[in-house]
């Protein structure tokens, strides 16, 4: 199957190879991997769903969340185009242990647990980019739990920002703020009006511009220094 999404893992070209205007290239996966697209608030799979595949997102911004018993929702994590894959910590279960939400417009791959697993088997190239995903997946966890490490608030917004906004993407450019306020504090343990405290302070500074829905990195390196800065005495 010819596939535009190099990013994806499993293209047969990565992004950072070479791409002539006309190239037709295939997907590593052939006869298990179908082109969807989602809607934000779309579900990709729901928790307790049969687990039957993953996506590779080309664009786009998945939420992962947990619902417990009592029918709260924990957002545990978010996927972004590249080697990460949605869905990849349930490959070997039944069932999806967590729902998987579209927070923006996603466009994605689909790709059928048993077809990559039998591929990987056959495959060494599938196999190796298949573990080049797993630790990407580790390596994104660590990344958000660094962020929920963090003791002061502004340092934790800061930290949260950088890791939604792609770190190719410097300079002056508006992107679509794929989580509400009420979100991201539920995902960072503030309460909604610390979050928008926070974010007016930074504004204020000149780090940041965030009408609603939106969010503009006005100064990149200030931002990076809030995400530093240690918790006042």
């Amino acid at each position: 199957m010819s596939c535009n999404n190099f990013i994806c893992p499993f293209h047969e070209l990565q992004a950072s190879d070479y791409l002539s205007s006309d190239s037709e290239m295939k997907c590593l996966i052939t006869d298990a991997v179908k082109q969807v697209r989602f809607a934000k608030g779309d579900i990709l799979f729901a928790q307790g769903q049969r687990s039957d595949s993953l996506f590779s997102l080309s664009s786009g911004i998945v939420k992962i969340a947990h619902h417990t018993q009592d029918g709260r929702e924990q957002i545990v994590g978010l996927s972004t185009p590249g080697k990460l894959l949605v869905g990849l910590q349930s490959i070997n279960d039944d069932v999806y242990e967590y729902s998987a939400v579209a927070e923006s417009e996603t466009y994605a791959c689909k790709i059928r647990h048993r077809a990559l697993l039998r591929t990987a088997q056959k495959r060494g190239e599938v196999a190796m980019r298949l573990i080049d995903s797993i630790n990407a997946q580790l390596a994104h966890s660590r990344s958000l739990m660094k962020v929920m490490g963090h003791k002061c608030a502004a340092a934790k917004i800061a930290s949260f920002i950088q890791l939604i906004i792609p770190s190719s993407e410097h300079g002056h450019k508006r992107f679509t703020l794929p989580f509400s306020r009420g979100e991201i504090a539920n995902l960072l343990g503030l309460s909604e009006e610390t979050v928008c405290r926070q974010m007016a302070k930074m504004k204020r500074r000149g780090i940041l511009y965030a009408p609603r829905g939106k969010i503009e990195i006005l100064d990149w390196d200030q931002l990076q220094t809030v995400a530093n800065e240690p918790c006042p005495g």
